[in-house]
């Protein structure tokens, strides 16, 4: 082997092994780890599917296109929450529990005590057949006290048909 192979091949094995690093990095900020308590005082992000960005909830719409039409999202979805250094949502001072609402509807939201804990997007919501909506991650939820200081995070979601 060449000294030109031989060190095209370090270069190589090298850049691999620190792919390999940066993604288990990513994966493990999402699922894996200790699961932490959601209290007061701390920044947190809402996860559609894995995504704080981009994020794509797949619907199940047969029949003809039209407006205003909706349907139940499909299976094996998940909604979650990371907590975060800075930005995103903020749970003021009196949180430990957040909760995610589909298109600022109450109905069916998901709730969370800890964080990296996925949970199932409700397959008995009707969501839009295709366009944007939104996932909101709140402290702020029914009758429950909301600290003032508390902020939301919003995700901004595609729904997309695959039954088309």
């Amino acid at each position: 082997m060449s000294s030109k192979t031989r060190f095209l091949a370090a270069v190589l094995t090298s850049v691999a092994a620190a792919t390999f690093s940066l993604a288990g990095s990513a994966m493990a900020s999402q699922s894996g780890g200790p699961k932490q308590s959601i209290g007061p005082n701390q920044n947190y992000l809402g996860l559609v599917n894995g995504k704080n960005a981009g994020a794509v909830i797949e619907v199940v719409c047969p029949g003809p296109a039209g407006l205003n039409r909706t349907g139940p999202p499909v299976g094996g979805q998940t909604v979650g929450v990371v907590r975060a250094a800075s930005g995103g949502g903020f749970t003021g001072s009196l949180a430990h529990v957040i909760w995610a609402e589909f298109n600022q509807s109450q109905a069916n939201a998901v709730g969370f005590a800890t964080y990296r804990t996925p949970k199932p997007i409700p397959t008995t919501l009707q969501l839009p057949c295709g366009g944007t909506g939104t996932v909101t991650f709140t402290t702020c939820f029914g009758t429950l006290p909301c600290a003032s200081n508390a902020r939301d995070d919003v995700v901004l979601v595609t729904f997309l048909n695959i039954a088309v």
